[in-house]
């Protein structure tokens, strides 16, 4: 086999799979947007303040006929629950578990 310093290397941008039991195992990592990029900075430049941006936009204010709308309090959580229930069935639908074959013969 390989040695450990070759199989360390990166392949296409990404390390090699891992293999356990005969069979590679893909390991799924999501890039994290967290991740800035360092900016060198040459000699003579003066450090500028970086502007802090609030991580959520303002919420805009929602107004309903010439009324502003107040979130939850407007429709209290019992009345949308009530609202969305199904009544039970009065009837119970079973489903037919085999299908109706009908032997006919070919002509």
């Amino acid at each position: 086999m390989s040695s450990p310093e070759a199989s360390s290397e990166l392949k296409a941008g990404h390390p090699p799979a891992v293999k356990a039991g005969g069979m590679r195992i893909t390991q799924h990592k999501v890039p994290s947007h967290d991740k800035h990029p360092e900016v060198k900075k040459v000699e003579g430049e003066e450090e500028e303040e970086e502007v802090q941006v609030t991580p959520s936009p303002p919420k805009q204010q929602l107004i309903i006929s010439g009324v502003a709308v107040r979130g939850d309090a407007d429709f209290p959580a019992e009345a949308v629950q009530a609202f969305h229930n199904k009544p039970i069935p009065s009837h119970d639908y079973r489903q037919v578990t085999k299908p109706n074959i009908i032997h006919q013969p070919r002509k």
